[in-house]
């Protein structure tokens, strides 16, 4: 991989994977794919060989189905990267970051407060002070058909330097 022109490369940008065999995983390193420092954070080509050589890793019956469940930050929050996972196919379950646009900041000031809905954790319990909506419409277009878009919001914890994007919590 070259760095961009005018850009030397400082480092690495190593983009990882782990494997967790479920809620009491191990969170097991499976593949480090090094970059230069100066490689892109929304660089789909190396989010999707990261992740095929990951699925190489399982056993072959995990390669494929909704039982396998692919997560990463915003900085996989590409289409290409998205429409990768979700492929006919493939077939993959997926929770990807995305990175708060103007126009999806646009979209979630329009949801009404009685849409808001209390987070739960994985052991069932209500999370204080986090709330859960999804978002449907025009902000999906162009998209995997099917995608789901859950927003949350929190109450920032003490100290919390806010964005200016900060939505304020229901209430």
């Amino acid at each position: 991989m070259r760095p961009r022109p005018g850009r030397k490369p400082y480092g690495h940008h190593p983009l990882t994977a782990f494997v967790d065999h479920d809620p009491g995983g191990t969170g097991e390193p499976v593949v480090a794919l090094l970059r230069p420092g100066n490689a892109g954070s929304n660089t789909a080509a190396d989010h999707i060989t990261t992740a095929r050589l990951a699925l190489t890793q399982l056993p072959r019956k995990y390669r494929r189905g909704r039982q396998t469940l692919i997560r990463c930050d915003p900085a996989g929050g590409t289409h290409d990267f998205v429409s990768w996972l979700a492929e006919r196919g493939r077939w993959l379950s997926y929770s990807v970051g995305m990175v708060i646009t103007e126009t999806l900041h646009s979209h979630v000031l329009k949801i009404p407060p009685t849409s808001w809905t209390p987070a739960i954790e994985t052991d069932g319990e209500v999370r204080d002070g986090t709330w859960v909506a999804e978002l449907t419409g025009d902000v999906l277009t162009g998209w995997p058909k099917g995608m789901r878009l859950v927003i949350r919001k929190e109450r920032p914890h003490p100290g919390a330097q806010l964005s200016v994007f900060s939505v304020s919590p229901p209430g």
